[in-house]
């Protein structure tokens, strides 16, 4: 069997589960068998164990992400270990990453609230060398958060805590604070997709309501936004009356739309 052979026979089997068959099987080439798209179209022949690529192909048909079975992912120009244990890093996050880019400077304090992977307080460190907390609760994820920092030789500053508590932490104050919460309705976990539904529970579990978080991170982390201090979370589709509603105390500045117009990341101003 050569390259291109190979490459239409593993398209054509994850058409069943992906839209995006033909990126899914180069992704999978290029991970277990280092063939790039030129490799791929020269026919080359293989004579390699295909077996690890059959295993990751059968996983891919049972509704295991992507990003799993090849253990990491980009974001923001930066690549990210991943494993079950946290959200995979979608590309409409990065508007929170960009959405306070303007403003946040080396000297700037920042908190990235339910850090999961760490992508958005490593990407915001990256771009900014600002001093950046990323908070993290669960010990899955705050174990490849701290990989995720040594992978991406960065500043950022891991605060094992569950943001639905108070803080008693002896901690500077922020400048920004930015979070990517939980924010679907328990009732609609289980009519998400089969492959969200391998991403762990509690990085989409909002609670009853969907708003758990935006309350915590109102009620707990509001006292630690210094006045002038920003904030941004990310939101889902209809949210954005109710999260500026529950963050009435500040001054709601911008909602910013994701690449398919829905409403994404709200922005607020303390004072």
């Amino acid at each position: 069997m050569n390259s291109l052979q190979l490459y239409r026979q593993l398209t054509k089997r994850l058409e069943e589960v992906s839209d995006c068959a033909q990126f899914e099987s180069k992704c999978l080439l290029e991970h277990f068998l280092s063939l790039s798209l030129s490799d791929i179209y020269s026919e080359k022949e293989i004579n390699d164990d295909l077996s690890e690529l059959y295993i990751a192909t059968e996983k891919r048909l049972n509704n295991i992400p992507l990003q799993y079975i090849v253990g990491k992912w980009e974001f923001m120009d930066c690549e990210f270990l991943l494993n079950k244990n946290v959200l995979i890093p979608r590309p409409e996050t990065e508007l929170l990453c960009e959405c306070l880019a303007d403003k946040i400077t080396p000297e700037s304090v920042v908190y990235d609230l339910c850090s999961g992977t760490g992508c958005v307080a490593i990407s915001v460190q990256k771009l900014s060398g600002a001093k950046v907390y990323a908070f993290e609760k669960y010990d899955g994820a705050y174990e490849m958060l701290l990989k995720n920092i040594t992978l991406n030789s960065c500043a950022v500053i891991p605060v094992k805590f569950d943001i639905c508590k108070k803080p008693d932490l002896d901690i500077e104050k922020s400048d920004f604070i930015l979070s990517n919460p939980p924010y679907i309705r328990s009732e609609d976990i289980a009519s998400l997709q089969k492959e969200v539904l391998n991403e762990p529970l509690t990085a989409l579990d909002g609670g009853n309501d969907g708003y758990l978080f935006y309350r915590a991170i109102n009620q707990n982390f509001m006292p630690l936004l210094k006045n002038g201090g920003y904030l941004a979370v990310e939101i889902s589709e209809n949210q954005e009356t109710e999260v500026i509603n529950i963050f009435s105390s500040l001054n709601h500045i911008k909602t910013i739309k994701d690449y398919n117009g829905i409403k994404r990341v709200v922005v607020f101003r303390k004072g």
